[in-house]
């Protein structure tokens, strides 16, 4: 059977076992250091509401933040990182060896020349900030330390099946090609920003990646022009709605992604058989829909934990005063709804998922075969995408818009009043919208991930009018979601406050057991 060479690709970055050196001198870690650390990871992530696969990228970036800020010398950097690393299980020692530490040095120096030439004086980074850079830096560093040579691969493989159906007016192929890019990392990946332009950098310019820090300075202009043109395609206007469009068609992707992680090594093989191929999938595919009930709990306690760990001392900071100060007495009812409500909406709205049915794992295995068989004709489908054009009909736009200012009025209006009948004073009533807000926000979050392996929208016959003026709600929970995390208060006590003396203390008892360890072999 003949495939796309689209296709063969794919499956040749499964079939192909990815080999790093096990040879050289390992480091080893403390097992009782590496708990505590687990701990306190544990613990740190629970305050930043981030996806899984991408916590260890987030974590290499405040390690080398605070490593850089707190000074010290340049060469022990690689190696502090591997060794916290190492702590909080982010990486597997045996894959660890001198080779690797010197290659994340390198890594390192050359960011860190970059920023002594462009970064210490205003107006030379062309109003790029050091973040952004750091972002670039922590990406490579995961990279060089756990290969990414498949998510690369399948990302890659779901780019082509869509860039065909992708027709941008007035857009020339550089620009639909990174546009659709973007959108298949943020879709179907659920890659971040940083990660995202850490793979077109990749593309648009190679020669940065592995060059020695001292051949390094002839690229800075380059890169940092590069970096600027990224940044902008990432905000471009017309991402949302291609992401939107791209989200829609990843169900199979995600499949067909669950299968080759399952059986890369003899995928070539399974697909030759079309009958096992696709009892194969229908397997895996019942496998994911019996997990969907324990991936919604799991979500709806780290929302909660987020939720309330990061906004609570917000919120409370300005009932408390305002009850002991203006109104001189505390309204336990408002307080006790204030701190129950939320979780119990949270776990309504999210809590019960149903599971997709024997009709929607057809409609998967048979896109997934067409596909995989077929891959070339997916260029003739007709379900292409083209942004919208604004303001076809200015008239009635404008009326839409002002019933839907209204329904925001509605909204808010019949909660303050409600709010009102029990009493709550104004600060009572702006937390519980607070709460509710960000609280519905996401818990929609929650049921839109419970549902990415539908291939079919199950919607109600009410269900655009409840989506309507439940709507607003969503919208303020998405804003407060966004400008409340810029304040986040436990991120600051963790980072700056925190991490940096335990990790010291973390430092000296390693050393310390390393020590005693080293005098019992002598006696041995």
């Amino acid at each position: 059977m003949e495939l796309s060479p689209v296709v063969s690709a794919l499956l040749s970055a499964f079939e192909t076992q990815n080999t790093q050196s096990k040879e050289g001198h390992h480091l080893n870690v403390s097992k009782t250091i590496s708990i505590l650390a687990r701990i306190y990871e544990k613990a740190r992530n629970a305050v930043e509401f981030r996806a899984e696969h991408l916590v260890r990228r987030a974590a290499i970036e405040r390690i080398l933040k605070r490593r850089i800020l707190l000074g010290g010398a340049v060469n022990d950097i690689a190696e502090n990182l591997v060794v916290e690393l190492l702590w909080a299980r982010y990486i597997d020692s045996a894959l660890i060896d001198n080779g690797k530490i010197v290659e994340i040095d390198a890594i390192i120096k050359r960011y860190l020349l970059l920023k002594h030439d462009f970064f210490h004086s205003a107006g030379k980074n062309s109003g790029i900030a050091w973040e952004t850079i750091m972002g670039l830096l922590s990406s490579e560093i995961e990279d060089a330390l756990v290969s990414g040579r498949q998510r690369e691969a399948l990302n890659n493989f779901v780019y082509q099946a869509m860039r065909a159906k992708v027709h941008i007016p007035d857009g020339d192929e550089r620009y639909v090609n990174m546009q659709t890019y973007i959108s298949v990392e943020r879709a179907f990946a659920q890659s971040d920003d940083a990660l995202i332009m850490y793979e077109l950098m990749k593309m648009i310019q190679p020669s940065w990646f592995g060059l020695p820090a001292d051949k390094a300075a002839v690229e800075f202009p380059v890169l940092l022009q590069n970096v600027r043109l990224v940044k902008t395609s990432l905000h471009d206007p017309v991402g949302e709605a291609l992401t939107r469009y791209i989200r829609h068609q990843t169900p199979p992707y995600l499949l067909l992604r669950d299968f080759l992680l399952e059986h890369g090594d003899t995928a070539t093989s399974m697909i030759g058989n079309k009958e096992q191929f696709a009892a194969t999938l229908t397997e895996i595919a019942n496998k994911r829909y019996k997990e969907i009930g324990a991936k919604v709990r799991r979500a709806v306690v780290r929302s909660i934990i987020y939720i309330f760990l990061t906004k609570m001392v917000f919120a409370f900071a300005l009932e408390a005063p305002f009850d002991l100060f203006i109104t001189k007495r505390i309204e336990y009812l408002a307080l006790g709804i204030n701190a129950i409500f939320p979780p119990i909406l949270l776990f309504l709205v999210a809590g019960f998922q149903s599971v997709p049915g024997t009709d929607n794992t057809k409609r998967l295995i048979a896109r997934i075969q067409k596909v995989i068989y077929d891959f070339d004709s997916l260029k003739n489908e007709s379900d292409i995408f083209t942004p919208k054009l604004s303001i076809r009909r200015p008239l009635l736009t404008g009326v839409f818009s002002l019933f839907y200012l209204a329904t925001y009025l509605l909204v808010f209006g019949f909660i303050a009043w409600g709010l009102n009948k029990l009493h709550f004073n104004i600060a009572s009533q702006a937390i519980f919208v607070f709460f509710v807000t960000l609280v519905s926000f996401f818990a929609y979050r929650i049921r839109v991930s419970a549902k990415e392996y539908e291939m079919t929208n199950r919607e109600g016959f009410f269900g655009p009018l409840v989506d309507f003026f439940f709507l607003p709600i969503l919208r303020v929970g998405h804003w407060l979601s966004g400008e409340i995390a810029k304040i986040n208060i436990f991120i600051f006590l963790f980072d700056f406050i925190l991490e940096a003396p335990l990790k010291v203390i973390f430092e000296v008892a390693e050393e310390w057991i390393r020590f005693i360890r080293t005098k019992k072999e002598e006696i041995v």
